[in-house]
């Protein structure tokens, strides 16, 4: 396995022991550059590794890259997603924040591929944090609903397949985040009553 990641493991070398020669002379300009080329060469990396992953049929000479504590769980049609990370706001949101949850989120639902694939589907996404002022509106949900989409949960993420809610709970040391996906009927009627109401 190391021969097979080796190319992209010397490009690295090379890059970052540029940066580190010249970093008296770097502009803005070259640590762009160097963190999108670092960023290509992490996702090829993690591309070789699934192939490799695929083709082994010994469990042991499998490479885990996945964070195992990314949890699944499905009850009375209810499929329920354990992420033990708080979502990133938007403003620090990153290409590597991004696809690091939707990468484990995709795999831990990964087994329930096509649950709630022709039905308008609920989301609820519980972000939990030790923060009383916590901006609920400024999380980014999107990883959690492209893994969703990615495993065929759900059809697509358009108005026509799903809607969601997000809470926040200032309840926990430990940051962490509660998805519960349902058939959009849960939430259906109760929306129906309240415009009727006005």
């Amino acid at each position: 396995m190391q021969k097979i990641i080796l190319p992209e493991l010397e490009q690295l070398k090379k890059q970052t022991d540029f940066m580190i020669t010249n970093r008296e002379i770097l502009e803005k300009k070259d640590i762009e550059k160097y963190l999108r080329s670092l960023e290509k060469i992490r996702y090829e990396i993690f591309n070789k590794i699934k192939i490799n992953n695929k083709e082994k049929v010994n469990e042991n000479e499998r490479i885990n890259y996945i964070n195992n504590s990314y949890k699944a769980t499905l009850a009375k049609d209810i499929l329920k997603i354990y992420i033990p990370e708080a979502l990133p706001k938007f403003k620090n949101i990153s290409n590597y924040a991004y696809k690091n949850i939707m990468i484990n989120t995709a795999e831990a639902v990964k087994e329930y591929a096509g649950l709630f694939k022709d039905n308008l589907t609920f989301v609820v996404i519980i972000v939990h944090e030790k923060q009383s002022n916590m901006d609920i509106d400024n999380k980014y949900v999107k990883p959690i609903i492209d893994a969703l989409v990615l495993q065929n949960i759900i059809q697509d993420d358009n108005i026509s397949n799903m809607f969601y809610l997000a809470q926040g709970k200032n309840d926990t040391k430990k940051p962490f985040t509660e998805v519960f996906v349902m058939d959009g009927k849960y939430m259906e009627s109760w929306m129906e009553n309240l415009q009727k109401m006005f």
